[in-house]
């Protein structure tokens, strides 16, 4: 007869767990501070968004790469990748996702699980992030697709541990599913994948703070800015352009577009990745450094440029800008970036 595992809250507090479950809670409550308190917190959300899914695809076995989500998303197939043909519909649920990744605070945990959760034996006594893995370890083996994965980051606020949805803190272990291996050793898992997600998006909003400020400064020192303001917003939402997805979106023919995007790219506000004379692909350089697509830089970082009126005006206004553009873009239609890929 199998006997239940024991649950993740039941767990006797050693101190490698005691120092795994701090460094974990200390990492989160890092990244949380500072995105309630960035300006272009929705980019990095969509970003980390990203991160997430690409985490909770791998869990579930699929051989794709956030790189690949990046490009279907901006509506691009980029050079040397190929195609996503895979059974079934694996991007399927990332809209539905970040449609409950924004939803309104105040929703109890314990609302839109599917099954019926018993409070576990150590339960009260244990801490909140235990608790939250508890529940994941739980929901796992009831239910084999991608869901419980998805569903910590939107835990981790209801039980108060974040005052945000963090979408980058995805994690699991395949073993949960079967019940494999040493309990402690799996939690102690659990937890250092936490932290590392958390460093990771911490740094990751780290390099797209100074991608933005530098754009913004860039752009203002410019005596004709032309669309390099339009195109700097669009890529916080789109990071990864070419000149035929770009010219619909900016009212430009494709030969201008790419003279914008060359011109970007002189001015440090995009990265090209493609390698190839035509049909060339950029990227943002804050996703072209998360993803290895070129080596960060090494030594002493250069100094931020010198504040202005102007610089500061520019930045003061990315966020209220953001959501306008978004809402200008969506209606415009265009392609549908779930259910088709343009070519570069």
């Amino acid at each position: 007869m199998n006997h239940p595992p024991l649950p993740l809250c039941a767990l006797a507090w050693t101190p490698d767990l005691v120092s795994a479950i701090a460094d974990a809670s200390s990492a989160i409550g890092r990244l949380d501070a500072r995105i309630s308190a960035t300006v272009p917190a929705p980019a990095w959300h969509l970003r980390a968004s990203w991160m997430g899914y690409a985490r909770a695809l791998q869990l579930q076995k699929f051989e794709i790469e956030e790189i690949d989500i990046i490009s279907r998303e901006c509506g691009l197939q980029l050079a040397g990748r190929p195609r996503l043909e895979t059974a079934g519909a694996p991007l399927s649920a990332l809209e539905p996702w970040r449609n409950r990744l924004a939803e309104e605070e105040g929703r109890h945990w314990r609302e839109d699980l599917p099954f019926s959760f018993d409070l576990p034996t150590g339960w009260d006594e244990a801490p909140a992030l235990a608790r939250a893995l508890a529940l994941l370890d739980d929901w796992a083996r009831r239910d084999r697709t991608i869901t419980p994965w998805l569903a910590l980051p939107m835990v981790l606020r209801r039980m108060g541990l974040t005052q945000r949805t963090l979408p980058c803190l995805v994690t699991g272990d395949p073993g949960q599913r079967f019940v494999q291996g040493d309990r402690p050793a799996l939690l102690k898992r659990l937890l250092k994948q936490l932290r590392r997600s958390a460093e990771d998006g911490l740094t990751r909003l780290e390099r797209l703070e100074n991608a933005v400020q530098r754009s913004a400064a860039a752009i203002s020192a410019q005596h004709r800015s032309g669309k390099l303001t339009d195109l700097g917003r669009l890529a916080l939402t789109r990071p990864c352009l070419a000149a035929r997805s770009l010219a619909p979106r900016l009212d430009l023919t494709v030969s201008g577009a790419g003279k914008l995007l060359e011109r970007a790219t002189r001015l440090g506000l995009l990265v090209e990745i493609s390698g190839r004379g035509t049909w060339r692909s950029y990227v943002t350089p804050d996703i072209a450094v998360s993803l290895g697509l070129v080596a960060p830089m090494r030594g002493r970082p250069r100094l931020v440029p010198a504040p202005s009126p102007t610089l500061d005006s520019v930045l003061a206004a990315f966020d209220a800008e953001l959501a306008e553009f978004d809402t200008r873009i969506a209606g415009l239609g265009g392609p549908d970036l779930a259910g088709s890929t343009i070519n570069n």
